[in-house]
């Protein structure tokens, strides 16, 4: 199914190959593959993105956020549970997590990321800007980088 779903106040699925503008969801909300999000995502449980979506605004998941293989967020992402990108995925702003940090191999965040609990760093990963580990647990997979600890 394709095509372009309406604005909505409470959007909780956004499927395979459609766009969309401002997303709000009352609940959990997922994208599926190539989905595009012209705007911001708030949602009030996780926040699910498949493979290759692309978003221009900021992301706020009230859990969980975790992104498929090559997803763009071009603003950044505040997540309450814990965060995971798929490989080849880019964030342009910062992240901030309630418990964990996981980011797939080669992902870039183009801000900081602070996360209440580990940090964890897939081969390759790059944060632009600084971490930081409440917890004082940042794991770095093989050539990893980041730009400061803090």
């Amino acid at each position: 199914m394709s095509g372009t779903a309406q604005d909505s106040s409470n959007i909780e699925i956004l499927y395979a190959g459609n766009t969309a503008g401002n997303i709000y969801s009352t609940t959990a909300f997922t994208a599926g593959d190539n989905s595009n999000i012209n705007g911001y995502v708030n949602a009030a449980a996780a926040v699910t993105l498949g493979a290759f979506c692309t978003i221009t605004g900021n992301v706020t998941a009230g859990a969980a956020f975790t992104s498929g293989e090559s997803c763009t967020v071009k603003g950044s992402v505040s997540a309450k549970g814990a965060f995971t990108s798929g490989a080849n995925s880019i964030i342009g702003g910062n992240v901030t997590v309630g418990t964990v940090f996981t980011s797939g191999a080669n992902s870039i965040v183009g801000g900081n990321v602070y996360a209440a609990g580990t940090i964890t760093l897939g081969a390759g990963s790059h944060i632009i800007g600084s971490i930081h580990s409440d917890s004082n647990m940042i794991t770095y997979g093989e050539g990893a980088t980041v730009g400061s600890v803090k």
